[in-house]
This record gives structure tokens, sequence and C-alpha cells, in this order.
């Protein structure tokens, strides 16, 4: 069987450890990761949009006119 790794940066881990990290240190690295975006889960198709994979939230230009619509 394979030695397991650590996720981040490949120490060997131990057979007890449930985890895939090894230490404290790089299990913050990887939410350091997740909280600047750079790991990201890739969305399924929406049926509505014909196939088009978007996100609700941040993609909306500030000026819209939605906004000037509302008197925001």
């Amino acid at each position: 069987m394979d030695e397991r790794r650590c996720a981040i940066c490949g120490a060997p881990l131990e057979s007890t450890l449930r985890s895939v990290f090894c230490s404290e240190r790089c299990r913050t690295i990887d939410l350091a990761r997740w909280l600047s975006e750079e790991y990201r889960i890739r969305g399924g198709e929406d049926e509505e949009a014909g196939g088009l994979v978007h996100s609700t939230e941040g993609d909306r230009d500030p000026s819209s006119s939605e906004d000037q619509e509302a008197g925001r």
C-alpha cells in the first residue's frame, strides 16, 4: 500500500492520523487557499441558463441599471 502524504507539503503522514495534513501549519495554509479563492468547486449546469454556469454574487456591475432605477 502507498504511503499517505500531506496534501500541502507532501510529508509522510502517520498511519494513525486521520487527517490529510501533517500539521496545524499545513491545515492553516489550506484554509488560507480556500479563503483567498485559490481553490474553487466547479458548479453544475443550470438548465435555465442553457448549460451556462455563472455566479450571481460579485459579478454584477456596481453601476448597473437596477441600482440606478431603484434610486440607489
